[in-house]
């Protein structure tokens, strides 16, 4: 390579790795996101669905078995 194009090599080098490392940030950071959405709905439709079978099986808003 001459010495004229070496620079615009590293100059491409560092731009891509930039390019790149934002792209995994932006993933990561997407993949925690959708995690969190996830875990959180799971939660509230388990929650749900316990006081669902709870009403069904008589037991009331406290989700004890009646004496």
């Amino acid at each position: 390579m001459s010495m004229a194009l070496a620079p615009l090599a590293s100059a491409g080098n560092v731009a891509f790795f930039v390019v790149f490392g934002v792209f995994v940030v932006a993933m990561i950071v997407l993949a925690v996101i959708v995690i969190m959405w996830a875990v959180r709905h799971d939660l509230a439709g388990r929650e749900a669905w316990k006081k669902r079978q709870a009403e069904r099986a008589g037991w009331g808003d406290e989700g004890q078995q009646p004496r």
